[in-house]
């Protein structure tokens, strides 16, 4: 059965959303306050796409709807607003909307849960990411504390997604894998890389054992 097509207004934004993800955001371009007025008085979402920096300079065509779960209007008409991912979805066409906004006729595109609890992927991507993110908080004189990590595939999946600190098109290859085992292998390959590269940081930085920070020649 074909996923239904609607239509949901676009924001193209220098970031990448997963569904369960906060965004913060500043809204000062008149075409978007119209966009997320709207929004907030219909409590309905709008959808955030990547803007390709490369020519043609187009949006990608995999985003995540947001819904405002909080906001602040300011004086002069902007606002700060809070938002939380909610959906994958595939952009089919694009159009202007008359106050000068992209509109996407889009479907929702859930990712393929194929991975049982039980499966040593999970496990393996979850040891990396504790580690990696342990790492991560060393870096900046900083403790992990995260007890419990999710243990449903998909969540393990788009949690360790929105933890990875990566090039934006890497975080949008991630957002356009199809099936979660796909998402979770990348994950592993990628949680492998990011912390030799930590590790080959913290080494470089550390003071000597002895303290002596300069040259015993």
């Amino acid at each position: 059965m074909e996923a239904k097509v609607y239509e949901l207004p676009l924001f193209p934004l220098g970031v990448v959303l997963f569904p369960g993800q906060t965004l913060p955001l500043h809204i000062f371009e008149p075409r978007y306050r119209i966009m997320i007025r709207s929004c907030i008085e219909h409590n309905t979402p709008f959808g955030v796409v990547l803007m390709r920096d490369a020519p043609p300079h187009v949006p990608h065509t995999i985003g995540t709807s947001a819904r405002v779960t909080d906001f602040r209007r300011l004086s002069d008409g902007r606002m700060n607003i809070l938002t939380v991912g909610e959906a994958r979805f595939q952009v089919h066409h694009f159009r202007m909307s008359e106050h000068g906004y992209l509109v996407g006729e889009v479907s929702t595109l859930p990712f393929v849960e194929d991975v049982e609890p039980s499966h040593p992927l999970l496990r393996s991507v979850a040891r990396r990411v504790k580690r990696y993110l342990t790492l991560v908080a060393e870096a900046n004189e900083q403790r992990f504390n995260f007890d419990q990590l999710p243990t449903r595939p998909i969540e393990l999946a788009v949690f360790t997604a929105i933890a990875l600190d990566l090039p934006l098109e890497d975080k949008q290859r991630l957002l356009a894998q199809e099936r979660i085992s796909d998402l979770l292998r990348m994950e592993e390959d990628l949680l492998s890389q990011e912390t030799k590269m930590l590790q080959i940081v913290a080494s470089a930085i550390r003071p000597p054992e002895d303290g002596l920070f300069f040259s015993r020649n």
